[in-house]
């Protein structure tokens, strides 16, 4: 299997290494365990099939969270069903404390359409123009 990062992920996820260790300890292994597992992988680390995408077949999310910490970390990524490729598109905390972020569900309706246009980039192989 391929992994293949969008930009948008790879500096989210240096920024949570270099603000909060142990959740991205526990991010990392969660998404081990995507890549592992594959389309096997369950409840609750791993959930396929996300409704708001436009590819809800491929989408899936990667659930996060230490207990007692605040944060909630989804990783929101693309795999076919043949598994050849995993690609790590977007990662967020649904719960942010920050000022005027986006939480809940209004994190996943700016999401996963930023996601949907990711996953059409890497899809039609202009990985080059990958943001």
């Amino acid at each position: 299997m391929q992994i293949v990062r969008s930009s948008l992920f790879t500096t989210s996820f240096q920024q949570l290494r270099a603000t909060d260790n142990d959740l991205f300890i526990t991010v990392t292994a969660d998404l081990r365990y995507l890549v592992e597992k594959r389309r096997s992988a369950e409840l609750p680390q791993v959930r396929f099939g996300l409704a708001q995408s436009r590819y809800p077949d491929l989408m899936g999310e990667v659930r996060s969270h230490i207990s007692g910490h605040l944060a909630f970390v989804r990783t929101i990524f693309a795999m076919p069903k043949d598994e050849s490729v995993c690609a790590f598109l977007l990662l967020g905390d649904k719960n942010s404390q920050m000022a005027d972020a986006t939480t809940g569900n209004y994190w996943y309706d700016q999401a996963i359409p930023r996601a949907d246009a990711l996953w059409e980039i890497i899809s039609q192989g202009l990985w080059g123009l990958l943001p």
